[in-house]
């Protein structure tokens, strides 16, 4: 898991954050986009651990592991017609199927971005089909979110936008990579400590907090 004190947040020459406009403190403000950034930055290097406690790649591509298998050049075309490539989290090769999978950390997704991802793989599930000649039949489409408890809950994140069977728990992806669910999740936990010492020592540097804690609510 990635630490709060190697994230940048905001900057002291950048607009206020949201943050700060919800506690009127800057200081609190620039902290709260610390822990921000930091929860992005550990769902980005999701893949990157997952790929660094493979055993077996075979049939595997995820982060640089066989990387040409996810990165479909040409696979993606815009409006204006325009070529581009298409890079897919995962691509599993199992039992005669290619499973194309988005990977999450979280259950909540923003809207707009589930609707081009998911477009994202059906575009790389059609150019598999019609550049390199594999069966409909032979290729899934999955949406992961690696800590949700099941399919009904990534739905539910997903608000209604998952196509039926799309969902895909973190304990069925590590199935299918042959990984322990249960000891990847013990081993994110290793910063957990680290990440909470630094947040409460950031907090005692804000006189506000600090003379908010002696007063009586």
């Amino acid at each position: 898991m990635a630490l709060i004190s190697n994230a940048k947040g905001r900057k002291e020459n950048e607009t206020p954050s949201g943050y700060e406009r919800l506690f009127g403190n800057r200081q609190l403000g620039m902290l709260f986009s610390k822990v921000h950034a930091t929860v992005i930055t550990s769902g980005n290097e999701l893949e990157k651990f997952l790929a660094n406690r493979l055993t077996n790649t075979e049939g595997i591509s995820i982060d640089m592991i066989n990387k040409e298998k996810r990165v479909l050049k040409d696979a993606k075309v815009d409006s204006s017609g325009k070529k581009h490539k298409l890079d897919i989290d995962c691509v599993i090769e199992k039992d005669g199927k290619v499973i194309l999978i988005e990977i999450k950390d979280g259950d909540t997704f923003d809207t707009k971005k589930t609707a081009g991802e998911i477009q994202s793989l059906i575009m790389a599930k059609n150019y598999l089909i019609k550049e390199r000649g594999l069966r409909e039949e032979n290729i899934e489409i999955k949406f992961c979110s690696f800590n949700a408890r099941d399919h009904q809950q990534i739905e539910k994140g997903a608000k209604g936008l998952l196509p039926e069977d799309y969902a895909l728990t973190g304990e069925e992806l590590c199935e299918l990579l042959d990984l322990d669910f249960n000891k990847l999740v013990e081993e994110r936990k290793e910063h957990q400590g680290e990440n909470l010492h630094f947040f409460i020592m950031e907090l005692k540097k804000i006189p506000e907090v600090i003379e908010g804690f002696s007063k009586e609510y």
